[in-house]
């Protein structure tokens, strides 16, 4: 398939984002302003989970940052969107 699911680069974008807002507070600090523990905080910021969205309110309550800051990547979702609109147009001819 041409136009692959972009899922797994967004995650790594979403994780990358997570270790910048976190910068040199500890996992154990982050954890004390929330409702996740330590090691799960870690495992998001180090792309090796998947989580529910209460967890990502709740990681953005820990940071004290909007929820929506921790979606705020560097994706072209628009060019993305339009690639696989383009994709499910061509094989339903």
């Amino acid at each position: 398939m041409k136009n692959e699911n972009k899922t797994k680069d967004i995650k790594e974008l979403i994780a990358q984002k997570v270790k910048s807002l976190k910068g040199k507070t500890s996992y154990v600090k982050i954890a004390s302003k929330c409702e996740i523990h330590s090691g799960k905080i870690s495992n998001i910021a180090n792309n090796k989970i998947d989580c529910q969205l209460s967890s990502l309110i709740e990681l953005a309550k820990g940071l004290r940052v909007h929820p929506r800051e921790l979606f705020n990547i560097d994706f072209d979702f628009e060019t993305y969107y339009k690639e696989l609109d383009s994709a499910d147009n061509s094989e339903k001819k």
